[in-house]
């Protein structure tokens, strides 16, 4: 489940305002200027009997600008999306795709195996494999008594 905290709605509201103010301020459209400046990527997750799945779109994204952390049964996503450079002074006439920093995390509610865990990106699609463990609560086992 992918879940957002309070906090981080009140502060995608607080950079709504200041896009707004800066557009009234620099005339800047907002949708340049938060463009511009924050690119969050999308995601998938998906699950079967086996396994989960998280697949996120990242084009542009080298595998060295990316990291892939699993902690405390979170998985995170992060890596930043950097501004082609130009030699010379360049003026935007629209700009349309974000660049920056990012960092996604998933909360999983299944166990799963980190040891056989698996990443894997091509075409500017981050592949997360992550194999769940075996259901270990309804199983049943016989312990032997020593005496």
């Amino acid at each position: 489940m992918i879940k957002r905290s309070p906090a981080i709605a009140e502060l995608i509201k607080l950079q709504e305002d200041i896009g707004h103010l800066l557009s009234d301020l620099t005339g800047i459209s907002r949708e340049l200027y938060n463009s511009a400046n924050h690119w969050t990527p999308n995601l998938d997750l998906s699950e079967n009997d086996t396994e989960i799945t998280v697949t996120a779109e990242v084009p542009g994204v080298g595998q060295s600008d990316l990291e892939v952390v699993f902690n405390d049964g979170c998985l995170q996503i992060r890596g930043e999306k950097r501004q082609p450079s130009h030699s010379e002074k360049v003026r935007y006439l629209c700009l349309e795709r974000g660049y920056g920093k990012f960092d996604r995390t998933i909360y999983l509610t299944a166990a799963v195996d980190i040891n056989a865990a698996s990443t894997r990106l091509r075409d500017g699609v981050l592949t997360v494999t992550l194999p769940k463990l075996s259901n270990r609560r309804n199983q049943q086992r016989v312990l032997p008594i020593e005496l």
